[in-house]
């Protein structure tokens, strides 16, 4: 698809991303992109947000528009019930794209399911699916260089709590050496402790973009205080560009993030607290020579690689790509595998380790199988004519189950086929029989464990007091009729994944032992990923596997959904009284034997 014209959305806050959003306007435009700019922000002060998301909507689908893409920026607006915006664009066929201008801060939920594309500007939140974006600086107004600045030292923004402890230091600092410090924004807590000082001035409002370009020309140094996050940030901000771009005040940056310091070295000023960012001013303010060639380093350094131009034509690039990939993949069935056998075979484990790897997601439990049920306990209505699922016809409700389950595929994973999808559907044992008529192209994981420690994981969850609140409250777990009623459940849902592995394309199917995954499941995930063309590089399997071993779980043990995380559990177990082991023989003996773990 050519990406020509582009429904460009803004976020509500009137004040740091709009300056995201219409550095993206002009930066689009300047590639040759049509743009029909819709800043939110702007329209929330006229309309109702029920008006504005119907608005935003009307604009994207009128034909007479030709609207190629939507792009959301910072889509924080977009959440709860207005995340439906996003949502009628795709299923409209709409590719919608988020730029994500605040992470690690805030997060948005149910990105993959609104997004068909994700951005992010932070570069430790960057994946293989979502590309890193930075933010940039636009074109700037060309003002004389002051040579007597009226401030040594501004800082321009928001007073969050957490910022206004070493902005006290370098006012105190500013106050001892008689250097003049502007603070402008809003303070979060008011300005008290800021009032009683004589050489900084407090700018207590909105700051519009003309008053921001004078301060920065009328001061030696601008502070750029990165906020607090509980997860790690790395990536310079809007104001690092724009302070550098401008080419007047020297940038003191921090605490410090090595992506900065990548970026720009020693042509800004980097601190890690209170006392190096003042050390840093000091030498800023009383060095001007060196100042200057500082700014003058730092300026080129943004204007050749880092202008909302650079941002737009990355963006485009990518977009185009990804929608010629999409155009040419069609179903991608050989991209799913579905992960088959009997519930406590740590199903649960491997579908997380390979949901994490890079290019892969996974489904817990879809219970697509589910439509399955009847002719599964009624098989004579496959012959019955009358019958809606008979053979005569089985063809149309199985194309139609097909196209039910891709469309459901493209409304939760708008990125598939880029990317590959692991199905673990392990207690709908009546789907697979099925799943080579249905999916003759798609692939089967077979996920195999000692019988005996299965069932001794089934008679656990049925104790009082189990994590399973559905059979939890056996009044007895242990008697021979449950224990019986146990046991054929499980020989019937392996039994018949048995049977389904073994009629499946040698080519498209793959065993996997659960005692094989304890030992080292590093294998097991890259053949995993070989099987649905999404191949693991070692070091990331790795990685996986260190982040999921059991010990790093909470809850676990005795009545817990992660029990003891190895094999041969059974044969120490309470539940495995004589009167259990007889009828595990009787009932599991011969389909342990088939899976080879006799003893």
């Amino acid at each position: 698809m050519a990406v020509a014209r582009i429904l460009l959305v803004s976020g509500s806050a009137n004040f740091s991303t709009r300056d995201v959003w219409d550095g993206y306007r002009i930066g689009l435009e300047m590639c040759g992109i049509g743009v029909v700019p819709y800043p939110t922000f702007s329209f929330l002060k006229v309309l109702s947000p029920e008006a504005v998301c119907s608005d935003i909507l009307g604009t994207a689908l009128d034909v007479s528009n030709e609207i190629d893409c939507v792009v959301f920026v910072d889509g924080l607006y977009f959440r709860g019930k207005r995340a439906r915006v996003p949502l009628s664009l795709r299923r409209a066929g709409l590719p919608t794209v988020l730029i994500a201008t605040d992470d690690p801060y805030e997060s948005i939920p149910n990105t993959e399911s609104l997004y068909t594309y994700r951005f992010t500007n932070e570069i430790n939140s960057a994946t293989d699916d979502v590309p890193y974006l930075p933010t940039a600086t636009s074109p700037l107004p060309a003002l004389p260089r002051v040579d007597a600045p009226t401030y040594d030292v501004s800082f321009l923004g928001t007073v969050f709590e957490d910022r206004k402890p070493i902005l006290l230091e370098i006012a105190n600092f500013c106050e001892q050496q008689h250097r003049r410090f502007l603070i402008a924004g809003k303070i979060l807590g008011g300005t008290e402790e800021f009032d009683a000082l004589t050489y900084t001035e407090v700018r207590q409002r909105t700051i519009d973009n003309s008053e921001k370009w004078e301060i920065y020309a009328q001061s030696r140094v601008a502070v750029n205080l990165f906020r607090q996050s509980d997860e790690p940030a790395d990536s310079p901000g809007p104001r690092v560009f724009e302070v550098t771009a401008f080419g007047h005040a020297a940038l003191l940056t921090g605490p410090t993030r090595s992506e900065v310091t990548r970026l720009y070295g020693d042509s800004v000023y980097h601190f890690l607290d209170a006392d190096t960012a003042i050390t840093a001013i000091g030498h800023a303010v009383e060095d001007d020579s060196d100042r200057q060639t500082r700014v003058a380093r730092a300026q080129e350094i943004t204007l050749e690689d880092h202008t909302y131009e650079h941002r737009a034509a990355a963006l485009v690039s990518e977009l185009r790509d990804g929608e010629q990939q999409r155009s040419i993949q069609g179903t991608s069935e050989d991209r799913i595998a579905w992960i088959i056998g009997c519930g406590r075979t740590g199903s649960t484990w491997l579908a997380e380790m390979l949901g994490d790897l890079p290019r892969i997601r996974r489904w817990h439990e879809p219970y697509f199988g589910r439509f399955f049920r009847h002719v599964h306990e009624r098989p004579k209505d496959l012959e019955r004519n009358s019958s809606f699922f008979s053979k005569r016809h089985h063809q149309v409700w199985l194309d139609g189950l097909r196209d039910l389950f891709f469309n459901m595929v493209r409304e939760r994973y708008p990125k598939f086929g880029r990317h590959g999808l692991v199905i673990k559907e392990v207690n709908t044992p009546e789907l697979y029989r099925w799943l080579r008529p249905l999916f003759p192209a798609g692939r089967m994981v077979f996920l195999k464990r000692d019988p005996f420690d299965v069932l001794d994981s089934y008679l656990d969850l049925q104790k009082p007091g189990s994590w399973n609140k559905q059979f939890g409250e056996s009044s007895a777990p242990l008697a021979n009729d449950n224990v019986r009623r146990t046991a054929e459940h499980i020989r019937s849902a392996m039994h018949v994944a048995l049977e389904a592995y073994d009629a499946f394309p040698a080519a498209q199917r793959l065993q996997i032992a659960y005692e094989d995954l304890l030992e080292d499941p590093v294998p097991s995930l890259m053949a995993c990923g070989e099987l649905i063309a999404c191949p693991v590089d070692r070091a990331a399997a790795d990685q996986i596997v260190e982040k999921h071993q059991f010990q790093k779980y909470e809850k676990t043990g005795t009545l817990e959904f992660r029990r003891r995380g190895k094999a041969g559990v059974w044969k120490e177990s309470q539940n495995f009284t004589p009167q259990v082991l007889q009828i595990a023989d009787e009932i599991l003996g011969p389909i342990r034997g088939r899976l080879s773990y006799g003893d």
